[in-house]
């Protein structure tokens, strides 16, 4: 029964809008369907995962998940009626269709070919290449003697990779569009750039994403092949990652506790309580901003966890980039039981009203081009509202990159 309660909790609040629009153009939620399975189902169900724990820390973390699951719904259907009354204006809702989307290719143009070139100056005076470094992890994280010469250059470094991850997407619907030899210069040097960072997900989420669209728009057909697709891909990853991660295969472990090796999610999270109800250190909500924060910053989120399951060691030691916390979990650490109501309520009904809207604009635009710049452009900037419990400094170039799409700037 825990297994379960856990399994269904973080199912509502992974792939909650499925509930409010259960559509194949629901597409960036298609993509969370994938590694749901791998670290949600496989360790809650199948392994129970939870076993390894005290029965108290267990019963905890199943009243976090279970009531901030309850209210993030409600705030989700919530969200999603009150979302049919707005009307918007942006730059694809005034000009007519040929226009907006040259401006939007000429906008992708101009960013990715900056993205790119910030990368490779960053590389340049960082001195090193994560994938070719002596210490690829340490280096993949800019930690030891790899974090002087990344601090020189952080902010364009950061930049770069965020506007190349975040337009990836366009950029891949451009080239299947007009088959520009341009575009497919674009992807393959921006991808061949932020995959030698070893930033997995960034790297290659953008592909995947755009892949994604393409498949979900043509057909009821395709978009079936992509979902047993998607969790394919999320099973091999985490295969591929236990495989390198370890050098060698050992046969104490099961497939099941292979899949999940590289996305060690709930033990990660009952871990982190165990620690937290030692220690009691409330953040009052000061992770809210804390990503805003340059440098380790105590309060910024990926610092807070790792400090909180690691007490008394040196972060820039430890081979992680923070722990994901489900939304519930960061309100109870903010302000107890009042947090994850509060926190799971209103993330849920912004997130309904966003959804929401998206909907409204896909009925008024059937081009793939401009629908993925709605996807990507919209979502890059109402998601920072939407999830406003972790806001992070590396989400405020994509955001603003985003504005170009929604909104004609003039100088005067």
């Amino acid at each position: 029964m825990d297994g379960f309660l856990i399994c269904i909790s973080l199912l509502v609040l992974t792939l909650g809008t499925y509930v409010i629009w259960p559509s194949r153009f629901n597409v960036l939620q298609h993509l969370a369907v994938g590694g749901s399975f791998v670290s949600i189902v496989v360790p809650a169900v199948i392994l129970s995962v939870q076993n390894q724990y005290e029965k108290d820390i267990v019963n905890l973390y199943i009243w976090i998940l279970s009531v901030g699951a309850l209210f993030f719904l409600l705030g989700l259907i919530t969200g999603f009626s009150a979302g049919k009354n707005i009307r918007t204006r942006f730059s694809f809702d005034l000009m007519d269709f040929e226009s907006y989307e040259q401006r939007a290719i000429k906008i992708t143009r101009n960013f990715m070919l900056f993205g790119i070139a910030g990368m490779i100056i960053s590389y340049l005076f960082m001195g090193f290449v994560p994938i070719f470094a002596a210490d690829p992890i340490s280096a993949k994280l800019f930690r030891g003697q790899y974090q002087e010469p990344y601090i020189r250059v952080a902010f364009l470094y950061r930049s770069a990779f965020f506007i190349l991850a975040t337009l990836m997407p366009i950029a891949c619907v451009i080239w299947y569009k007009v088959r520009s030899k341009l575009f497919l210069f674009i992807v393959i040097a921006s991808l061949l750039l932020m995959a030698s960072s070893l930033a997995r997900s960034g790297a290659f989420m953008g592909v995947v994403i755009a892949f994604a669209i393409i498949m979900s728009f043509k057909s009821r057909v395709h978009f079936l092949i992509l979902m047993a697709i998607l969790v394919g891909v999320f099973v091999l990853s985490s295969f591929f990652y236990y495989v390198v991660g370890v050098r060698s295969y050992s046969n104490d472990k099961n497939i099941w506790e292979i899949i999940t090796a590289g996305t060690p999610d709930i033990p990660d999270q009952l871990d982190f309580l165990t620690r937290f109800e030692e220690k009691e250190d409330w953040t009052y909500g000061r992770t809210i901003y804390g990503g805003l924060i340059p440098g380790h910053y105590q309060w910024n989120p990926a610092v807070y966890t790792l400090v909180m399951v690691n007490p008394g060691k040196d972060i820039n030691d430890i081979g992680s980039g923070g722990l994901r916390l489900p939304l519930p979990v960061w309100g109870y650490v903010s302000f107890e039981w009042t947090g994850v109501i509060l926190f799971s309520l209103l993330t849920g009904f912004l997130t309904g009203v966003c959804f929401r809207m998206i909907k409204i604009m896909f009925t008024k635009f059937e081009s793939i081009l401009t629908r993925t710049v709605i996807i990507i452009g919209f979502g890059a900037v109402v998601g920072i509202i939407a999830n406003f419990t972790q806001l992070s400094i590396y989400n405020i170039p994509p955001a603003l990159v985003s504005l170009f799409y929604l909104y004609r700037f003039r100088l005067k």
